[in-house]
């Protein structure tokens, strides 16, 4: 129940079922970002995410989870240029927070349990606080931070257990909004959107060769002088970025939510804080969505089109455009699963 009333679903077509409304925006985000080329290992990286994620106990064989999110594919198109094994650690991790977003995030109890550990403490620490349990979720991260000190990361791992934190506390925050049905301001919910959007396994690019804070590939990688580091306009930017994410997958994801009763989407937060109809509602998202990627690409423009930027933050931002570009693969999955679930339900 939103604001303007919950939206009649019917069956004969029309443009404001929510089917149809899935469709519409469905065009508007292929418009926005058309199809990405693909990383040249992206079969490879589907292939290492199943299997890593299978073998951590994160999805049993036959589970369609991983198979329908196609995460090896979404991360090669996010990251089309970046060395294999970069593309194969920030698949794995996105694997994982997608997991947790799936089976832990909206349940207050799992979510509460799994608090308590401390998983941003695990990822950084890389152990098992005492007596928390050995759980699928938390011993994978042990093997994330190994991964990430491997490939030497060492000085990323308060940056991503950063973005993890944010994750899971803005998660925590949804909790009395489910359990009241009453959807947050606007302001709120964007807010919070940043950092739920689950994003933040993008900040493993900085891995990649020439990056901020890292060793330029031309000097020598382990004594030579350190890139620029990574400011605060860089990461506003990438936080923009998740933002824009987080609102194309409350679009495709709208109609499936609504008829589960769940008030935490911007539809739901937007119909309810303006007294509008779903349908208007839904349509001033996808205005919303636009203006979020207007927003950005000025930004991105700027940024590089100051001639005192240094090389390695340019390569940032030329990374988080490749996310941005990429990640309208991610919204494909929500876009099938209708088609197969709801196909003659006016998706066009």
């Amino acid at each position: 129940m939103t604001g303007g009333g919950q939206v009649r679903r019917t069956t004969g077509g029309g443009t404001d079922t929510p089917y149809a409304l899935a469709a519409y925006s469905h065009r508007h985000l292929l418009r926005l970002s058309p199809a990405a080329g693909d990383h040249p290992a992206a079969e490879e990286l589907e292939a290492d995410v199943r299997s890593w994620a299978t073998g951590r106990g994160l999805s049993a064989p036959g589970d369609d989870g991983l198979a329908r999110r196609r995460i090896g594919r979404l991360v090669g198109r996010c990251m089309p240029g970046a060395p294999v094994a970069v593309a194969r650690l920030t698949a794995r991790y996105l694997a994982w927070v997608f997991h947790f977003d799936d089976t832990v995030a909206e349940h207050a109890d799992r979510l509460a349990v799994h608090r308590a550990s401390d998983p941003p403490g695990i990822l950084l620490s890389g152990r098992l606080p005492d007596g928390a349990p050995a759980c699928a979720h938390l011993t994978s991260l042990v093997s994330v931070h190994e991964a990430v000190v491997a490939a030497g990361g060492t000085a990323l791992l308060p940056l991503l257990a950063d973005g993890l934190r944010r994750y899971v506390e803005n998660c925590a925050r949804e909790t009395p909004w489910r359990a009241t049905g009453t959807p947050p301001t606007l302001a709120e919910y964007l807010a919070q959107r940043v950092h739920t959007s689950g994003g933040h396994p993008m900040y493993l690019h900085l891995l990649a060769p020439g990056m901020p804070g890292g060793r330029d590939p031309q000097t020598d990688p382990q004594t030579g002088p350190p890139n620029a580091p990574l400011t605060a306009p860089l990461t506003g930017l990438a936080e923009l970025a998740f933002l824009i994410g987080g609102l194309a997958n409350d679009l495709l994801g709208h109609a499936a939510e609504q008829r589960r009763g769940d008030p935490v989407n911007a539809v739901t937060v937007l119909a309810h804080e303006y007294g509008l109809p779903v349908p208007e509602a839904y349509r001033a998202v996808v205005v919303l969505h636009a203006g979020h990627q207007h927003r950005f690409d000025a930004a991105c423009a700027g940024l590089l089109a100051d001639a005192t930027l240094p090389a390695a933050q340019q390569r940032f931002v030329h990374a988080v455009m490749g996310w941005v570009a990429g990640s309208a693969a991610a919204v494909e999955p929500y876009w099938h699963q209708l088609l197969a679930t709801e196909p003659t339900q006016g998706t066009g």
